[in-house]
């Protein structure tokens, strides 16, 4: 389901005004580039008044007019590509980007130097397409769980089935989607996904959002946990997305112990973590965990930043008016939202940023890029059985080749998730 809120504008982009320019925020403290990324973003949290916060605890974040926010979607994808999504646009003057295959693909290469690669690849045409504002700067890749049965129905977007080799290529793909030429601004902002033990839609009678994965201790650090360490640990992800589902009776998101135990404490964690689509709503009427104003302190309190989707935007004023959720867990949110976006330039000058200087012309689906596509495409290809020798075929003796089935000229089902 993609949701957006309208008229929602991408923050930051290099056209047109940036928040920093004029006023009420030239010259404030929130636009002081000396200053700490941490204060930068607690004082301008301290400017907000309570009625201007709530409206920002959504994907389709409203911005705050009168103090010179604008709104910003903070859900853009790019697992194998800068993709569709709410905060990505594609026409007449942004039509496409690079596809690379799918991740399942890409992870049977082994091969860490193009992990790597392509992600620092996807994030220069993310960076391109923002400067036109055509999309966001937070993504909301890579998918790091584990395809244990093909019968999921996502295991595409991920790397396999091996916690080792998961946990390496979030290692490489992270870096180089969030680092490059200019090391003083995050490239482009990576969120790994689905945090954690999360590898099933619907499947006997039991779908994503009501799904309670029961896993020992042993599993849990063996299997579930490693990609997002790396992630974390190796990767310096700024950015974690929690599940639908609920572990061991604890839905994803209103697990403190993964979000602010592990990520934040024993990890080191510097980044925002943001729902999955309608996952906090899914706490409140899927998981029946709390009702809808304590859905708001639990989530908070636990670790999560941002909804994807309104249901904070909905019930957070009431759950603040009636004490439940307090003011310093929705300002401890708002302080990472922003200082990732300080991160990523948002609120600098535009000297000395020289992403701002991409264009689509010259960065996005370029030659190097297309081939780029096509290299990891044949490092991914593999080989299962050759019986008689019937590979590689002879340019010799066939002359013409037939695609058949119902995917042969589905391009769009190419394109993949």
């Amino acid at each position: 389901m993609f949701r957006t809120a309208a008229g929602v504008a991408i923050l930051a982009s290099a056209v047109g005004s940036r928040p920093c320019d004029s006023a009420p925020l030239k010259g404030s403290p929130l636009c002081d580039e000396t200053k700490s990324t941490s204060d930068r973003a607690k004082w301008i949290v301290g400017q907000l008044e309570t009625s201007d916060k709530i409206g920002l605890f959504s994907n389709g974040a409203s911005g705050v007019a009168s103090k010179g926010l604008p709104g910003y979607e903070w859900w853009s994808e790019a697992l194998h590509g800068v993709g569709e999504s709410p905060g990505v646009t594609f026409n007449s003057e942004t039509p496409c980007a690079t596809s690379f295959p799918q991740v399942i693909t890409t992870g049977a290469t082994f091969n860490k130097t193009l992990w790597h690669t392509i992600g620092n690849t996807i994030s220069t045409e993310a960076r391109a397409m923002n400067n036109v504002g055509h999309a966001g700067l937070t993504f909301w890749t890579p998918n790091v769980n584990l395809m244990r049965d093909p019968r999921w129905g996502r295991g595409h977007e991920t790397p396999g089935e091996d916690p080792f080799a998961t946990s390496t290529y979030a290692a490489n793909f992270v870096p180089g989607f969030q680092e490059g030429e200019d090391p003083n601004h995050v490239k482009a902002s990576s969120c790994c996904k689905h945090y954690y033990a999360y590898d099933l839609e619907n499947w006997g009678g039991v779908d994503r959002y009501h799904f309670n994965a029961i896993i020992n201790s042993q599993d849990e650090a063996d299997t579930y946990l490693p990609a997002f360490h790396s992630c974390v640990v190796n990767g310096k992800a700024t950015a974690l997305m929690c599940s639908y589902n609920a572990v061991n009776g604890v839905p994803s998101c209103v697990n403190t112990r993964i979000m602010k135990d592990f990520a934040r404490g024993q990890w080191g964690f510097e980044g925002y973590i943001t729902s999955d689509d309608t996952a906090i709503e899914s706490v409140n009427e899927d998981h029946k965990y709390a009702n809808k104003v304590d859905t708001c302190r639990d989530v908070l309190e636990a670790g999560v930043d941002i909804d994807c989707g309104v249901f904070l935007q909905n019930n957070l004023k009431k759950s603040l008016s009636q004490n439940v959720t307090s003011e310093s867990d929705v300002d401890t949110a708002l302080e990472h939202l922003f200082a990732v976006q300080i991160r990523l330039g948002m609120f600098d000058s535009v000297n000395n940023q020289p992403y701002l200087n991409y264009t689509y012309k010259e960065k996005v689906n370029t030659p190097d890029h297309q081939k780029l596509a096509r290299e990891a495409a044949q490092q991914g290809m593999v080989l299962l059985k050759n019986t008689n020798k019937a590979f590689p075929l002879s340019a010799d003796n066939i002359k013409t080749l037939a695609v058949v089935g119902p995917n042969a000229n589905a391009t769009t089902v190419m394109q993949g998730n």
